[in-house]
Formats: C-alpha cells, structure tokens, sequence
C-alpha cells in the first residue's frame, strides 16, 4: 500500500471548491481538506510539500496528434522562419547533413508569414535531387520538390483526389504544393518508420508532456500510433492515460508524416472500417489506453484556406473545402453511433460546422449516451451556437489557436464574421461543454499557455484582448483541461476532479494562479505531475 499527502499549498478540487491538503492511497484520493486533520489521519504516509504551489486535477489534453508530436521533437522545425530565405537556408543546412538517400520531412512552414506559397522550384534549389516533403504548420498542405512529386506519381496529368488541391502552374504542371487528400499522395511515398522509431516517438512525447503537466490525451491519429502506445502499455511504460481515436480511414502513411519517417506498413488495419468489423466500441480498453472516437473531416484549416466556410474568404470567390459529402457523413456517423462507437469531427468553417452538426443530430435521439463531437469549432454561424448545447454536442476546442490566429481570422474572415470566432463564452452560456486541447504539434502541449489564451485572448505582445467579452473564468478554463476534457472521453467518474474515491492523476504549479495578474500567468512553472498517485515528474517539489 502506498500513501501520499499533499500538502503546503492550495487543493483545487474543482470549479469553485479547494482545500489545504489531499491524501492519496494507491492511486485513488481518500480525502481532502484541512490540512491538520489530514495529518493526524495521514499515519505513516509520504509527505510532500507543494511550498504554497497550487495542486488541480490532471490536465488533460482532448485533442492531440501524440506520437506526430514525438516524431517532430527530432525534425526540421520552420516556424521561427519569418521569410522564405530564412526557411531555405535551415532546409539547406539540413539537407547537406542528412545521409545518402534519406527523404528530408519535417516543417510546420506558415506561408501567411512568408507572403506567398512556396514552390518545389524553391526546394530544389537546395535540396537538390533528395526527395522532400515538409508538412505546413496546420498541418493541411505539403510542400513538395521535383524528386518527391516524381516519386509519388504527381505530374501534368495527375487527378486530384475528391477533398483535396493539387496547385498548377499556368501549363498545368504541379508547383509542389498539395492540399487535404491530396496530401495523402505524397505521404504514401515517404519512407516508412521502424517500430523503434515510433516507440522513441511515444517516449519523447511522455516526457515532455509530464514535464508540461499533462496527465492524459486523446490521441487522434494512425495504427502506428496505437500500435506504439499498446508496446508501451504491455512493457509498463505508459504512464499517460491515453484515449486512442480511431481513423475515418487508413492511409497508407500514418499522422507523422513530417516526422522522421511516417509510418509502419503492414500493421493491420485500424480504421472505422476495422473498428466496426472488429466488434470495438468506444471506450473499450483499461485504465491506460482506451478506444476513443472516430474521427472524420469535414473540411480544412484556416491557415491554408481550406476550411469550408458559408461565404468565401475575403477578398475572393472561394469557399474552401468541404472534404467529405454531408449525405456520406451523416450515413457514416449513424453507421458508427449504432456500433457504439462515438465520433469526433474536424469542423473549423462555418459551413463544415454546420454539416457536422446536421450529421450529428440524428444520433442524438437514437443513440444519446454517445458523447459525440465536433473538433476545433472556430467560426460558428449564428443559428448554431445555441446548438451545440441543445444536441449534446461536446465543442472539442484549442484556446491557443484563437490568440495565434486572430490575425488570419481578421484577413480572412473578416470583420462581419470574427464576432463568431472562438466564440467560448457564447458556447458555455447556450449549455455546451468545452473540452480543451492544443492540436499538438500544430501549436506545442502547453496548458499554461491554452489557459492564458482562454482568460485574456491576447497574445502577450497584444495590447488588446480580441473580443474581450468571449474570455473565461480561471476556473472555467481549467474545467476545460480537467473534467470537461473526462466527460468528453466518458470517465468523468474515473478522473477530472480530486474528489475523494477519483483516481490521484494532479499537476502542481509552483504558484496559485488564482492570485494572479493575468500577465504573471505565462511566469508560472509546473512543479509536478502524478497519476495513479505517482509523480512523474518533479521540478523543486
């Protein structure tokens, strides 16, 4: 048996309750509250002293690509780059260094910054004939060179496959920018990853989200993925509870496609497909790695102007991309409610936002138990923010993409809509829940970070929130991190709060953040991260 307290500090249990010390017994919170008769009640338990830090629930990140964001860790990283010669010189450098015949992948390139679309013309002035394939930072278009469109068959007469953008130039050859589906293309031809890569990936990714306070994700991504997290669960290395989203479809290369090589072959299928013929069933598994829900595209991103939007993007004719017939959606999503499974669907435009929710309602009379929902959620039309609430639908969000957007969304979306970007206040007062996430790696796991983002919604170099009257509460957006982020994955009885009888999963700030200015909160640092009662990670605990 083992017995921890925790004390010296404050207990957030959850929103609006606290206490001044928890005691822990294998892995479950037996009680919290007044630090001296917890002492008396303690016995021989371990003592630990959170020296005036601030203990919450495990942070949990509802939305996150895990072992993408692992692989990335170790790539080519674009995102500092604020030219395109500033991104060619990295590039190039890497290039020289990479042994013989090895693919060049990494990325996370914002063209939004760089003025223009990039161009294999570009890449091959410095890589050369080494194929190479960086992914954009939203992770919606690939950026491909001579080598790597002649090795994955793209060419003057390639179709474009339904959902996706192959970029021409006037006589009709590729300029190497690929979109949505046709991304897939190239993925397909980028070299495939050894298990020992994806499981360096998984580990990488663990200890870097401990040391960010991360207790638990749902992971969205390929079999590869869940392939590496049941290694490592069956070796005891999965300290990480872990949700395992399963894919619409499989590809054949998995979510790491900028990380070192993509993904392994041969490995089965792990699909909705699969799911079904296998007799899954979303929150099948054990109290380390569960089935998640299924996720489906409805559209693109922002940053590549590919989320489907109801009126074009400013200045323009074009609407985006709608990457899946509604009809076949909502036949998909009924197919996956009546074998239990639930679903999670990418919607970031307002007219994907729309579909998916259309999609979603009928399931809500049939099968309401499901906690279906809709990821990302960025522009909502006005009819619909009351909807999210009335159907039961969970709103899947990342505060961080609304700080590091706002400018796109104010060149792009333009004055008329952005009242409806982000819209976090609008959601919770019309009854939707929020669960919280970062989008890893398109934005890095960070909690701190997503919780600055949800109280100011201004970047710290911002003078201004945007749209000030959309913030949350400090409790509101740690409830989006604790126990709304376990009522969208179904154990809300498990895990999301440190009431007597859940499980010990908890990060520690080396500070209370409720005392806070909201311009100290970015200073706070995370002192420590335990699940099943167990620190994980410890920085001057």
């Amino acid at each position: 048996m083992t017995a921890t307290l925790f004390h010296g500090g404050r207990i957030h249990i959850r929103a609006g309750a606290s206490g001044e010390a928890l005691l822990q017994r294998d892995g479950r919170v037996i009680a919290v509250g007044n630090a001296a008769d917890l002492a008396r009640d303690a016995g021989r338990a371990e003592r630990v002293d959170l020296h005036g830090g601030l203990m919450t629930p495990g942070w949990f990140d509802a939305h996150v690509h895990f072992m993408w964001w692992g692989f990335q860790m170790a790539e080519i990283d674009l995102r500092p780059c604020r030219t395109l010669e500033e991104a060619l010189a990295i590039i190039g450098q890497r290039a020289r260094e990479l042994e013989p015949g090895r693919w060049l992948t990494g990325g996370r390139f914002d063209k939004n910054t760089w003025g223009r679309w990039p161009s294999a013309a570009d890449l091959d002035g410095v890589t050369g004939d080494r194929p190479a394939v960086l992914r954009s930072r939203d992770g919606h278009s690939r950026w491909l060179n001579t080598a790597a469109l002649r090795m994955a068959g793209v060419g003057r007469d390639t179709a474009v496959p339904e959902g996706g953008a192959i970029f021409r130039d006037p006589s009709g050859g590729p300029t190497g920018i690929l979109q949505e589906r046709a991304n897939e293309l190239a993925d397909r031809a980028v070299p495939a990853a050894t298990e020992a890569d994806c499981d360096a990936a998984i580990s990488r990714a663990q200890q870097e989200a401990f040391a960010r306070g991360v207790t638990g994700v749902e992971s969205l991504e390929q079999a590869s993925s869940y392939a590496a997290f049941k290694r490592a669960r069956e070796r005891g290395g999965l300290a990480t509870r872990v949700v395992m989203g399963i894919p619409h479809r499989s590809l054949a290369s998995s979510i790491p496609t900028t990380g070192t090589p993509p993904q392994i072959r041969d490995l089965g299928k792990f699909d909705f497909d699969a799911a079904i013929e296998g007799g899954m069933r979303t929150g099948d598994g054990d109290e380390w790695l569960r089935i998640g829900h299924v996720k489906f595209f409805s559209d693109g991103a922002l940053g590549s102007q590919t989320a489907a939007l109801e009126e074009p993007y400013e200045g323009t004719e074009d609407r985006g991309i709608l990457t899946f017939d509604p009809l076949e959606l909502r036949a998909d999503v009924a197919r996956a409610a009546a074998a239990g499974l639930a679903v999670a669907i990418h919607a970031i435009g307002d007219r994907a936002v729309r579909v998916a929710l259309e999609a979603i309602a009928p399931t809500r009379v049939t099968l309401p138990k499901l906690r279906q929902r809709l990821e990302h959620v960025q522009l909502v039309r006005e009819e619909d923010l009351g909807r999210f609430g009335a159907l039961g639908v969970i709103a899947s969000m990342q505060p961080i993409h609304c700080t590091s957007d706002r400018d796109l969304a104010d060149r792009y979306w333009g004055s008329r809509r952005t009242p409806r970007a982000y819209p976090w206040r609008t959601l919770l007062e019309r009854g939707a829940v929020l669960a919280f996430g970062s989008d890893a790696p398109v934005e890095p796991i960070d909690p701190l970070v997503g919780i600055h983002a949800a109280l100011t919604r201004r970047r710290p170099s911002d003078k201004d929130a945007w749209f000030p009257n959309q913030r949350l509460t400090l409790d509101e957006a740690l409830h989006g991190y604790t126990a709304a982020a376990a009522y969208a994955t179904g154990r809300e009885r498990e895990w999301g709060t440190l009431e007597p009888g859940m499980r010990c999963d908890a990060t520690v700030v080396d500070r209370d953040l409720a005392t806070l200015h909201e311009d100290e909160l970015l200073e706070a640092r995370v002192r420590a991260t335990i699940t099943d009662g167990v620190v994980r990670y410890a920085n001057e605990l």
